[in-house]
């Protein structure tokens, strides 16, 4: 089916209305203003005062071009998405300006408002005069009964006048029509300028995954010295000490036998300490659990041992990719952790769910707030494990609280 027949409503069709029609103001305003505003700054920018003007421009007509591409949404169904800009290398306000205009989406902005002009105007007064005609057409009997003789109307039978309403129908039809082919040109011109092209979004997509990349072997890098720092300062220390035990047990075995077996009781006692610590510190690293039985059974189990009560809401029907659990376990426990460590918190709760082809899960606790994502911390690594799977994890945490950390990994297979 052509676009201009697609999604042919009623609902569609006041949209497509109000973004053609809408595009008559918008357009006058904006050729209007730019022109003006461009010409005033750039003859006063050789004393100085039009640079003020020309940056304050530069920043309205960024500002008017992201507003086309949320107005786009009346007939693309979404909001086009707005490219990235380049990231300045310093934090400075030239590098910061510098960057505003060597972006090529600053002048392709600029470019739609400018176009959209003449198109805006050709075009919203095009829909505007069709659905004028088709509404008069069809008061023609109500107005020809009131209108003087001698005019236009008042010539008209009441049969002519009959006839002319019906032919309302057919111009609305064809209004409709127009309106349609209109509007969905006006947003693929909007498209065309305002919508990053396939190699900009690669290039968007590269650097994303380079950076979620970096963030995933930093992550990995801390956890693997984290294992370390563990077993050095817990498991290594107990075997140590129940070798050095068990030596002393063996040399005293011929000499005074009574005291081997407090020796071996105390060694005895050591190695199941070590032994629970190796195994707190497996599942660290993956709980059995989660292979076994899944992410429901294993958020349970983080649930049973939490310090404060939790309140599981899982709606999973089957289970995730092993990657995707492993990550949503992972931002469960440390979520959680955090919760009985820092925020003061009475109660959690978690929600999992299933919404498409995305796993959303949420944790949120009634503590005092405050949270936030900082470089190096439990948060930040979090993220960095769940941009890894092609995620997004937010924080809102506002000062007093509540706190709700969510995630979205896709889990599609």
């Amino acid at each position: 089916m052509p676009p201009v027949l697609q999604r042919l409503t009623p609902a569609q069709a006041g949209r497509d209305f109000l973004y053609v029609a809408g595009g008559l103001p918008l357009g006058i305003f904006w050729f209007t203003f730019l022109v003006t505003a461009l010409s005033v700054g750039l003859s006063l920018a050789i004393v100085t005062i039009g640079i003020p003007i020309l940056a304050v421009t530069l920043l309205i007509w960024r500002w008017g071009a992201d507003t086309e591409r949320e107005r786009a949404a009346l007939v693309l169904g979404a909001p086009i998405r707005r490219p990235h800009p380049p990231a300045p290398r310093s934090e400075g306000w030239a590098a910061r300006w510098g960057a505003r205009v060597r972006d090529r989406w600053t002048w392709r902005g600029l470019g739609h408002l400018v176009l959209l002009g003449p198109v805006g105007v050709a075009s919203g007064t095009i829909v505007c005069t069709l659905w004028s005609a088709a509404f008069a057409a069809l008061l023609a009997p109500v107005l020809a009964a009131g209108a003087p003789d001698g005019s236009l109307l008042g010539d008209l039978s009441a049969v002519k006048a009959t006839a002319v309403a019906f032919s309302s129908l057919l111009i609305a039809a064809f209004a409709l029509l127009v309106t349609r082919a209109l509007a969905v040109g006006g947003a693929a011109m909007a498209h065309g300028l305002l919508a990053a092209d396939e190699r900009e979004q690669m290039t968007e997509r590269i650097a994303t995954l380079e950076t979620s990349r970096s963030g995933a072997v930093e992550s990995a890098d801390a956890r693997l010295r984290r294992i370390e720092r563990d077993l050095h300062d817990g498991a290594q220390h107990r075997l140590a000490y129940i070798a050095m035990e068990l030596g002393r047990a063996r040399a005293k075995l011929p000499e005074d036998p009574d005291a081997v077996d407090a020796l071996l009781a105390g060694a005895h006692d050591e190695s199941k300490r070590a032994m629970r610590e190796l195994r707190d510190l497996v599942r660290g690293i993956h709980p059995s659990v989660l292979s076994d039985r899944g992410l429901d059974a294993a958020l349970s189990g983080l649930a049973e041992r939490a310090s404060v009560p939790v309140e599981i809401h899982s709606s999973l029907a089957e289970r995730l990719p092993p990657a995707v659990e492993t990550a949503a376990y992972y931002v469960v426990a440390e979520t959680l952790t955090n919760v009985s460590r820092h925020s003061g918190a009475t109660r959690a709760e978690v929600d999992v769910r299933v919404d498409g082809r995305d796993l959303v899960l949420s944790v949120a606790d009634d503590g005092h707030g405050g949270a936030e994502r900082r470089p190096g911390s439990g948060l930040e690594g979090l993220a960095q494990r769940v941009e890894a799977l092609d995620g997004s994890l937010a924080v809102a945490s506002p000062p007093g609280g509540p706190t709700t950390v969510t995630a979205w990994m896709p889990c599609a297979s």
